[in-house]
């Protein structure tokens, strides 16, 4: 599968070019490939940072619509214990 690409010229602080650098020689890549590989993690990470904020979101809209459910562990504890 071919990928478009787009060539971009950034200006970073000496010490990311260097963990960059290393990065990328420790792992055996290239430059370009170890910058693709963090900032697709960042987009996962940002990603998944908005599905926990929307978890939160309806949480709290359950919470203000049912209340505040009693903790159910009690209830597991004694079925898995046989008792009824």
């Amino acid at each position: 599968m071919m990928i478009d690409k787009k060539q971009l010229t950034v200006r970073l602080p000496q010490s990311t070019v260097d963990y960059l650098y290393t990065k990328a020689e420790n792992e055996n890549k290239s430059l370009n490939d170890i910058m693709t590989d963090i900032t697709e993690e960042y987009m996962k990470w940002q990603e998944g940072d908005k599905v926990l904020q929307d978890i939160m979101i309806i949480r709290e809209k359950v919470k203000k619509e049912s209340g505040v459910h009693p903790s159910s562990t009690e209830d597991i504890q004694r079925l898995r214990n046989g008792e009824r």
